[in-house]
């Protein structure tokens, strides 16, 4: 029997009205992928991922800085945050 890894998602400003959640933590198989994820938020509370009006975080670094994009391995303890784009001045 595989372990199941558990993350933190954060839902940041218009993301925590969307979802109703601040914060929730989750458990996946190991071997998750972000791919996987943005298909479980999909299911969960309809956000399509990737998307430009929502930002993805994994442990501080967006996800398309992770060179294997979308299949990026998830790991016990990640934080993936989500929040609008910000617009700055």
């Amino acid at each position: 029997m595989e372990a199941n890894i558990k993350l933190q998602i954060k839902y940041l400003a218009a993301l925590r009205d969307r979802t109703g959640r601040r914060q929730e933590e989750v458990s996946f198989p190991q071997g998750t992928t972000l791919q996987d994820v943005a298909e479980w938020l999909n299911g969960q509370y309809d956000l399509s991922l990737p998307n430009p009006q929502v930002m993805a975080t994994l442990n501080g670094s967006g996800w398309n800085q992770f060179s294997l994009k979308l299949a990026t391995e998830i790991r016990e303890g990640d934080i993936i945050c989500l929040f609008p784009p910000i617009a700055g001045g």
